[in-house]
């Protein structure tokens, strides 16, 4: 029988409206995980069980009211609460308390959610890490920037988790720690009360055990959006999925490059259309445009820090925020109009296909705690603007989880959470 705590979104909710269970009953079962395991994962900065089970209880007092009634989720800690503190992962704002909820916090819990806490962050959600260690080896990375909500996730003490990505920060982590990480086209989902970076990358997101639970975020988020292919089950029905070698593909790793061939031939077994998809040479380019986008941006958001605060930052912080300082507007604009073309280029290139598969990371979670591991595979999707999820492929020399990521043109969401939906299992037996 699953553990309470075990239970997907989408499955807890079906089984509170169904009189099965009662929030009260998932809300402890959590609440006792993330007290048996926070010690060693370090994966919240703010908790208030009490506060939970006092929501619990008003769910199962009141009817239904919505898709994740009585569900609990976590949220990254650059997203503002009107009752937990946000600090953005930073002794700056440590103890800040917002005065209303993130959008996607509202929305979250207008849908009958229950914030159970939040989770942390890096560093302004860059590369500084927090104290989170990788649920899977407590001595290795569980990568950045959405840190304590991938952890969280994997370690069973939460369905569902909030977080962010501006280079790699959902898709990482969610490969380091074996779960599904999800994010749609840039400004899909609402990013009113989060901590902004780098306006122009910067995208909400989630973080799953199952794909279902990541349609649901997406129907709550979005309300309206046409996701009925990813909804409607067809036993008939297979996937077009392509795998594109690159960009970077050489500096995959080896363990890296083998779950992109593996989860290939898994979808290839069960029917799926497949076929191999050439990168542009231009598409090289991609990671540096990201890079030169994001410094100049960080540079003009969070200026204040760097400019007042500068003994409260990291060296490695502060030299991004020198970087987009020192970062000329032609060149901005020039970056800028990179990605605008290959993205044209990738809408033509993704068209005929559900998915592609490229590399979600080098390989498995690095060990140690220092760092959060190399963003490298995400930075050109981010640029793009695109959809893409991350996908649990085997396991590593270490017995660490690795990850395919699947992307789609722009506007695929519902193709490509469809094919995630069809892959997700197949890739998790390989």
């Amino acid at each position: 029988m699953t553990a309470l705590n075990e239970l997907g979104a989408a499955a807890a909710a079906a089984a509170i409206a169904r009189g099965e269970l009662t929030a009260r009953a998932l809300a402890e079962a959590c609440l006792a995980r993330i007290s048996d395991r926070e010690p060693q994962v370090a994966a919240f900065e703010s908790l208030d069980p009490d506060a939970v089970l006092r929501a619990a209880d008003n769910a199962d007092a009141t009817r239904p009211r919505g898709p994740l009634h009585g569900v609990p989720f976590a949220a990254k800690d650059i997203m503002d609460s009107a009752d937990h503190p946000t600090g953005w992962g930073s002794p700056i704002y440590a103890g800040h308390q917002p005065g209303r909820d993130a959008s996607c916090v509202r929305l979250l819990r207008e849908a009958g959610g229950i914030l159970i806490g939040k989770t942390v962050t890096t560093e302004f959600a860059y590369f500084r890490p927090g104290r989170t260690a990788n649920p899977r080896n407590t001595g290795h990375t569980p990568g950045g920037s959405s840190s304590g909500s991938a952890a969280a996730v994997a370690d069973f003490m939460v369905p569902l988790a909030l977080g962010s990505q501006t280079a790699g920060s959902l898709i990482r982590p969610a490969a380091y720690c074996g779960v599904i990480g999800y994010k749609p086209g840039h400004g899909i989902f609402d990013l009113s009360g989060c901590m902004s970076f780098a306006p122009s990358l910067d995208t909400l997101g989630g973080l799953a055990r199952e794909v279902a639970d990541l349609v649901l975020l997406h129907d709550v988020l979005v309300p309206g959006a046409d996701l009925r292919m990813a909804h409607e089950p067809d036993a008939e029905w297979r996937p077009r999925v392509g795998l594109m070698r690159g960009p970077h593909w050489s500096e995959a790793g080896v363990h890296g490059r083998d779950a992109c061939r593996r989860a290939l031939e898994a979808v290839r077994n069960a029917g799926a259309e497949t076929g191999e998809i050439g990168v542009p040479a231009n598409f090289e380019q991609l990671s540096e445009y990201q890079k030169t986008v994001m410094a100049w941006e960080a540079a003009r958001t969070r200026l204040h820090e760097f400019r007042a605060h500068r003994a409260h930052i990291s060296d490695a912080f502060a030299a991004l925020i020198e970087t987009g300082l020192s970062t000329t507007h032609a060149d901005y604009r020039a970056a800028l109009s990179g990605l605008s073309a290959a993205r044209r280029l990738f809408a033509a290139l993704a068209a005929d296909w559900d998915a592609l598969i490229v590399p979600a990371a080098m390989g498995e979670a690095p060990e140690g705690l220092g760092a959060t591991g190399d963003p490298l595979h995400s930075r050109a999707w981010t640029g793009l603007q695109v959809p893409a999820i991350s996908l649990p492929c085997g396991h590593g020399p270490a017995g660490l989880p690795l990850a395919a990521q699947l992307v789609a043109g722009p506007g695929g969401e519902a193709r490509l959470l469809r094919a995630a939906a069809f892959a997700a299992p197949l890739l998790a037996a390989v």
